[in-house]
């Protein structure tokens, strides 16, 4: 598939080396030049400079072609509108648009966004649950915050340093999509082994993040 990314923060860049380790096409869109400059040279992958918000900018990106349209920049206003602008103007038919205060998740569905994700509550939720998640984060939540995609990174006094994916109890609804190393993306194997250094993208539900953390951190580290 095709796969315009607007937003080339952290969340944009994991979520286009994921999407390239599968194969996907991808550019991303992003007002900043010098990180455009980064990406294209880390990625190898089309990075177009501008404000996605403008028509001229999305038809630079072949915006027509894309199957999926993603905007995850900082600002909610501008995510909304690029998504507006891909699905009426272009005609894409899958829209997904990041939100950062969760209060305007159902006006982005009504005004047209196919998918609005908010990873806000998330710091509530860690609040609220007391528990120290030291060396793993939320980069974004999905399906209405249900699920939540998390990177963790493994250090050397982890319980999975030098062990092999497949020996890992993982539990039932976890699911490993990537793991990063040497900031290169690749699939998860039953024979890949994780090293101090090296980060997973793990999607799960919000009250299996303990128990991830457990196994891959460790609960007294």
């Amino acid at each position: 598939m095709y796969i315009v990314i607007v937003g080339g923060g952290k969340v944009g860049y994991y979520l286009s080396k994921t999407l390239l380790s599968y194969k996907h096409k991808v550019m991303i869109i992003d007002l900043n030049k010098d990180l455009c400059s980064k990406i294209a040279d880390e990625l190898f992958i089309p990075v177009l400079t501008g404000d996605a918000t403008k028509i001229n900018i999305l038809e630079a990106a072949d915006t027509a072609k894309a199957n999926i349209f993603i905007a995850v920049t900082g600002q909610d206003e501008e995510n909304l509108i690029a998504c507006q602008l891909a699905k009426k103007n272009f005609g894409v038919k899958r829209t997904i648009a990041r939100v950062n205060n969760p209060k305007n998740i159902k006006v982005f569905e009504a005004l047209g966004v196919d998918a609005a994700v908010s990873s806000t509550s998330i710091i509530s939720d860690l609040i609220e649950q007391e528990v120290d998640y030291a060396g793993m984060q939320a980069l974004t939540t999905i399906h209405n915050d249900l699920l939540v995609i998390n990177e963790i990174e493994i250090r050397k006094n982890s319980p999975v340093h030098d062990k092999l994916i497949g020996d890992l109890d993982i539990p039932d609804g976890c699911v490993l999509v990537s793991i990063i190393k040497r900031n290169e993306a690749m699939l998860p194997k039953d024979s890949t082994l994780l090293r101090a250094g090296d980060s997973v993208i793990i999607i799960s539900a919000h009250e299996d993040r303990k128990m991830l953390r457990d196994i891959f951190i460790g609960s007294t580290l």
